[in-house]
């Protein structure tokens, strides 16, 4: 009678532990940023645009990153023709460019960050001023953050338009 109430109860310890495991394993765990921009049907672009520039193994870094990363429509919102060059091999220092402007590395910042209107600096050194009054958030007083996704090594800002650095003195001169 003790063995067959060992073994009943030893069952029930088991289904449970199987049935919490199942559990446990269907709540995935957050991945990185490049991982969790693939799996987004509203990134497909951005992929792109971050595997031309070489940026792909930086993003799957620790971090932790803030991205704003522009949606597929704010990479259609750019003048005809202007993707197809910035994705070419002698345009992909000007691709970088862009792009890093679009990070804020070494935090994850959140809405509550987002409440004083700060600016932050980017990775290519430039500022971005963002600001979270109420919806949207706003990004240089005119982009909006349109959604969010949580990742492994910070987070990724949805935006509904690709984020240009300003043209610097150095650089309308040289045009």
């Amino acid at each position: 009678m003790k063995t067959r109430l060992s073994h009943v109860l030893l069952g029930v310890v088991l289904s449970v532990l199987l049935v919490s495991g199942m559990a446990l394993s269907a709540s995935a765990p957050y991945v990185n940023i490049v991982d969790t921009a693939k799996g987004s049907d509203q990134l497909k672009t951005f992929v792109a645009t971050v595997e031309a520039a070489g940026l792909t193994d930086v993003l799957m870094k620790k971090g932790p990153f803030t991205v704003f990363a522009p949606t597929d429509e704010a990479f259609a919102k750019l003048p005809e023709g202007k993707l197809n060059r910035l994705l070419q091999p002698e345009n992909k220092q000007k691709l970088v460019e862009i792009l890093t402007y679009h990070v804020i590395p070494e935090v994850s910042l959140t809405v509550d960050n987002f409440r004083s209107g700060e600016s932050y600096k980017t990775v290519n050194g430039l500022m971005l001023n963002v600001l979270f009054q109420q919806p949207p958030i706003v990004i240089n007083k005119k982009i909006n953050v349109v959604s969010s996704l949580a990742c492994s090594n910070g987070i990724i800002y949805l935006v509904d338009t690709v984020i240009l650095p300003p043209e610097t003195p150095a650089k309308k001169k040289s045009k």
